[in-house]
């Protein structure tokens, strides 16, 4: 029922999208197939903490060393 141009509540619960002819899963790939192209994709979660672990030591040896090497500049500096 339409009242000046406006839809009702029941109008609205009539308007539906018709059923898909195709089956749910049709063409798409199994669970087990998606979490096996997943795991080959991406590198297995044992090996990632230790990829970020080597990068933030690297990260802190570079900053250490540059803080060194200023100070060893400051110091000579000063003392000339």
């Amino acid at each position: 029922m339409i009242l000046k141009g406006r839809m009702i509540l029941k109008d609205w619960a009539t308007v539906t999208t018709p059923p898909s002819p195709d089956p749910p899963d049709a063409g798409r790939p199994s669970r087990e197939e998606l979490d096996r192209l997943v795991r080959d994709r991406i590198a297995n979660w044992r090996e990632q903490p230790r990829g970020l672990a080597c990068a933030v030591i690297a990260a802190f040896m570079i900053l250490t060393t540059a803080a060194f090497v200023f100070a060893v500049v400051a110091v000579v500096g000063a003392m000339g």
